[in-house]
C-alpha cells in the first residue's frame, strides 16, 4: 500500500483542496504543515521551490492541479468522459484565476495599487461568481453534470482563504454557491475533517474579542471570525451560554468568559508563562486590565449626563492610575509586561488600547512611551499585522 505525504504550509490555501480530496477518497495520509518561519528551510528541497507537495512511496509531485486531478481521478471525481473531464478542468482553472488575482491585491503593499487592483480583482470575482452561480443552478446544485465533481472541492476548499480575503463569506448573496460549499463540508469524512476548525463569535467591534482574535492570529490557529450585527444580537442571545459574547465554538462544543478564551489560546501559543508563578503574574495584570476596561465601559454607556459625569472623573482618575502602573511594569521587565518575553498581557493591551483610544477619542498609551511601544511591537508582528489589515474597519 502507498505512502502519501502531503506538504504544504499551515494554512488552508491551495492545500486545502487537495486535504478536502484525500479526505473524500479515504486515502491515509500525513498531513504535513509547514510553519511560515521553517519554510525557507524546507524551501530548497521542493521542485520549483514551492508547495504543495504530494510525496508518494518517497516520489515528489507537485503543482496542486495536477496533484487534485491525480487524486479526482481516483475517487471517480473527475467526469464520466473527456468532455465532462474539460468541464471541470475549465471549472478548477476559473477559480484558480480568481484565487491568484486576490492573492495579488492581498499581498501587495503599494496603497495606491493595492486600491487600484481591489477594484479589478474584487470586480472578476463578483463577475465568476454570478457565472458559478448560474453553472450550479443548471446542473441540478452541482458544478459539472448534475453529480459530485472535482470542482465542488475546489470551490469549497478554496472559501477559507477567500473569506481570510475578504473578510466576509465568499458566497454572500449567491444561494447555490452556498448550497453547495455546505453540501461538501457536510459530506462525512469532510466534515470529521473540519471538525477542529474554530469558530469565534461576536460583534463587529473589537473590545473583549479582539485579543482572542489577535491571539488566535499570531498562533496560526485557523478560525472562522464570525461579527454578529447588534440587529443580528438578539436573535442569538437565548443560544448563547450565559446570554452573551464571545464564544468559542471548537468541535460543536461552545466554550464562553474572553479571560477563559483566551487563557486556552494563550496555552497553545505558549503565551501563558513558564511556570506557575509566571501564570499568576500574567492572571494579575490580565485582571487589571479587565478591571480598567470594565470601568471605561460603564462611563461610555451611561445615558444619564449626571450619573456619567460622576462615573468619568472614577474612570479617568483610575485609568490614569492604572496607566503609570502599567508603563512602570513593562520598563521593568525589559519592554514587556511579565518577564521580558512575550505572553498573553502584551496581545490583550494592545488589544484593548484600541477600545480605550476610541472611548477617549486619542491614543490612550500617548503619554507612556513604553507602552505606546508595546503595542507598536505587538501589532507589527506579521501575524498580527495580517489580520489587522485584513479585518473589517472597527
Amino acid at each position: 500500500m502507498s505512502t502519501y505525504k502531503l506538504k504544504y504550509l499551515n494554512a488552508t490555501g491551495v492545500g486545502e483542496p487537495i486535504r478536502f480530496l484525500l479526505n473524500y477518497c479515504g486515502i491515509k495520509f500525513e498531513d504535513i504543515r509547514i510553519s511560515f518561519d521553517d519554510w525557507p528551510k524546507y524551501k530548497p528541497d521542493m521542485p520549483m521551490g514551492q508547495v504543495p507537495v504530494l510525496e508518494i512511496d518517497g516520489k515528489q509531485y507537485h503543482q496542486s492541479r495536477a496533484i487534485g486531478r491525480f487524486i479526482a481521478k481516483k475517487g471517480n471525481l473527475y467526469g464520466s468522459d473527456d468532455f465532462e473531464a474539460m468541464e471541470i478542468d475549465a471549472v478548477v482553472d476559473s477559480i484558480e484565476d480568481i484565487r491568484q488575482a486576490m492573492g495579488h491585491y492581498y499581498l501587495e503593499q503599494n496603497p495606491v495599487f493595492k486600491a487600484k487592483l481591489k477594484e479589478i480583482v474584487f470586480q472578476k470575482l463578483y463577475h465568476c461568481r454570478d457565472k458559478f452561480e448560474e453553472q450550479i443552478k443548471k446542473n441540478g446544485g452541482y458544478f459539472v453534470g448534475g453529480k459530485l465533481s472535482w470542482a465542488d472541492f475546489q470551490w469549497a476548499g478554496h472559501c477559507d482563504i477567500l473569506r481570510s480575503v475578504l473578510a466576509t463569506n465568499p458566497n454572500e448573496d449567491h444561494p447555490e454557491l452556498n448550497k453547495l460549499t455546505e453540501k461538501v463540508r457536510d459530506l462525512p469524512k469532510i466534515k470529521a475533517y473540519t471538525m477542529s476548525m474554530y469558530k469565534l463569535t461576536y460583534f463587529k467591534d473589537g473590545a473583549v474579542g479582539e485579543p482572542s482574535r489577535y491571539l488566535l492570529s499570531y498562533c496560526g490557529i485557523e478560525f472562522e471570525d464570525i461579527r454578529l450585527t447588534n440587529e443580528e444580537w438578539p436573535k442569538h442571545k437565548p443560544d448563547m451560554p450565559m446570554g452573551q459574547l464571545p464564544i468559542l465554538k471548537i468541535d460543536d462544543k461552545i466554550y464562553h468568559q474572553s479571560r477563559a478564551i483566551a487563557r486556552f489560546i494563550a496555552k497553545k501559543g505558549n503565551l501563558y508563562g513558564s511556570n506557575e508563578f509566571e501564570a499568576m503574574e500574567i492572571d494579575a495584570t490580565v485582571d487589571s486590565m479587565e478591571d480598567i476596561r470594565r470601568v471605561m465601559g460603564e462611563y461610555y454607556w451611561e445615558q444619564d449626563p449626571i450619573f456619567k459625569a460622576n462615573l468619568k472623573k472614577i474612570a479617568f482618575q483610575k485609568l490614569l492610575f492604572y496607566l503609570d502602573k502599567f508603563e512602570a511594569q513593562v520598563k521593568n521587565n525589559g519592554g514587556y509586561f511579565v518577564n521580558s518575553k512575550l505572553s498573553w498581557p502584551d496581545f490583550m493591551w494592545a488589544a484593548y488600547s484600541e477600545r480605550l483610544s476610541f472611548i477617549l477619542t486619542r491614543d490612550v498609551n500617548q503619554d507612556h512611551p513604553e507602552l505606546k511601544k508595546l503595542i507598536e511591537k505587538i501589532r507589527a508582528l506579521p501575524k498580527v499585522k495580517a489580520y489587522i489589515e485584513k479585518r473589517p474597519k472597527i
